[in-house]
C-alpha cells in the first residue's frame, strides 16, 4: 500500500511541476529547472559538469565527439547494446570493434575486451545492461594500463553502485538516457556527466547554442562558435525536465523497491531448472531500469508452454530485441564470431513486474514451479 501511495504522489508531483512550468512559461529554451536538474544530477553521480540533450543518442553521441578522436579510430564495445550506443560511433567517423560478453553477468567480457585492443583502439564505450553494472575495478586496470578513454552508457543504471560508487562516476564521460523504462523518465531526454571542462564545452558546441560562451574565454579555439554552436539543437525540452527532475528526486526510494522484489526473484530463480538469473559483479548493487525482471532460459524447446504458462498467472513474459549488430552491414566491415553473445540472444526475456502494486511472491513461485515440471 505505502508503494501505491509512492506513486500517486509522484503523478500528483508531475502534475504540479508542469502547470507550474506552464503558469512560469519555462516551456523553451534554459529555464531554471534545466539548470537545476543538470547540477543536482551531477551531484548525486559524483560528477562535476551535467549537460542535458533531447535523448540518449545525442549524449553519446556528444560524448564521443568531446573525445576528439581521430577518423577510424577504434572504439570498442558490445554487440548486445541498444544500437543507439553504436550508430554515434559510425557517424563521427569511428570504427567499432565488438566486444564479447560474459557468460554469467552478460556484461563486458574483460579477457575478450584485453585481447581486442590495438595500437588504433583509443576508447572504450561499457553499458551497464538493464541496470547490472560492469566489473568496475577491472574495466579501470585496462583503461588505465592501455591508457584509453572511457564512456559508460548508463540508460538502464540510475542510481546503481560499484564498490559504494554511482555507476556513471568512473568514466570520462558518462551517459544516461532519460526515456521510456528508466527511472528517471522526462518523455525523451538524455544527460552527459564529466570532470573534465574541455569535454562539458565540447559536448555543449556540439548539441546547444549560446549558452556557455561565457565559459570559453577570449583564447578559446572555439569562441567563434560560442553563439551557435555546430547548428545542432538537441537540447532536451524543459517540460521533459520538469517531471523528469521529480523522479529524480524520488529515485533512491523507487530503486529500493525494486531492487526488494529482484532480490526475492533472484531466490525463486536460483533453484529452478529451466531457467536462470543474471548474476550481479560481487561489488555492484543494480539499479535504474523498470522494463522487467531479466531471466535467460536453458533451452527453448518448451517455450511456448511456458509463455502460457506465465500468462496463465497474469505475468507477461517478453523476448529480448536482441540485434546481432556484429554481423550488420551498417556497423563493421568484417563478421566476426562473439560465441556468448549468440548463444544468449534467443534466450533472454524479460518477466514484466508490478514494481509498485502488489508483486505475489507466491503465485510467481507457483508459476516457476510449473515451469520446472515440463522442462
Amino acid at each position: 500500500m505505502i508503494k501505491f501511495f509512492l506513486i500517486i504522489k509522484i503523478i500528483i508531483e508531475k502534475i504540479i511541476r508542469l502547470n507550474l512550468s506552464f503558469l512560469k512559461r519555462e516551456i523553451t529554451g534554459y529555464p531554471k529547472i534545466v539548470k537545476r536538474f543538470e547540477d543536482e544530477f551531477s551531484k548525486y553521480i559524483g560528477k562535476k559538469y551535467g549537460l542535458s540533450f533531447c535523448n540518449g543518442t545525442s549524449s553519446i553521441e556528444a560524448a564521443i565527439y568531446a573525445l576528439d578522436l581521430k577518423k577510424n579510430d577504434q572504439i570498442l564495445t558490445t554487440s548486445s547494446n541498444f544500437h543507439a550506443s553504436l550508430g554515434p560511433i559510425k557517424n563521427l567517423g569511428h570504427n567499432i570493434v565488438f566486444v564479447d560478453i560474459d557468460q554469467d553477468t552478460l556484461t563486458i567480457n574483460c579477457e575478450d575486451l584485453e585481447n581486442k585492443i590495438n595500437n588504433k583502439t583509443k576508447a572504450l564505450l561499457i553499458v551497464h545492461p538493464w541496470g547490472y553494472p560492469c566489473n568496475m575495478e577491472k574495466i579501470i586496470k585496462i583503461v588505465k594500463k592501455y591508457n584509453l578513454k572511457l564512456i559508460e552508457d548508463c540508460s538502464h543504471a540510475h542510481g546503481a553502485t560499484y564498490n559504494n560508487k554511482k555507476i556513471g562516476s568512473f568514466a570520462d564521460i558518462s551517459c544516461f538516457s532519460l526515456q521510456g523504462n528508466k527511472a528517471v523518465q522526462a518523455g525523451e531526454a538524455g544527460i552527459t556527466l564529466t570532470d573534465d571542462q574541455n569535454y562539458y564545452l565540447r559536448m555543449s558546441l556540439y548539441g546547444h547554442f549560446n549558452r556557455h560562451g561565457d565559459e570559453l574565454g577570449k583564447e578559446s579555439k572555439y569562441i567563434n562558435l560560442s553563439k551557435t554552436g555546430l547548428s545542432k539543437k538537441l537540447r532536451a525540452h524543459p517540460l521533459g525536465i520538469s517531471i523528469g527532475y521529480v523522479d529524480f528526486k524520488n529515485l533512491e526510494t523507487l530503486n529500493k523497491y525494486k531492487n526488494q522484489i529482484y532480490m526475492e526473484i533472484d531466490n525463486l530463480i536460483s533453484n529452478s531448472k529451466c531457467m536462470k538469473t543474471m548474476l550481479v559483479n560481487k561489488e555492484a548493487v543494480r539499479g535504474g531500469f523498470f522494463g522487467g525482471y531479466p531471466v535467460i532460459f536453458n533451452n527453448l524447446e518448451n517455450i511456448e508452454k511456458i509463455k502460457k504458462i506465465f500468462k496463465s498467472y497474469n505475468f507477461n513474459m517478453n523476448s529480448y530485441y536482441w540485434y546481432n549488430h556484429h554481423k550488420m552491414d551498417a556497423f563493421v566491415d568484417e563478421k566476426i564470431l562473439l560465441p556468448v553473445t549468440e548463444d544468449i540472444q534467443n534466450k533472454m526475456y524479460f518477466i514484466k513486474i508490478p514494481y509498485f502494486l502488489n508483486f505475489n511472491y507466491i503465485k510467481l513461485k507457483n508459476c516457476i514451479s510449473e515451469c520446472d515440471n515440463i522442462s
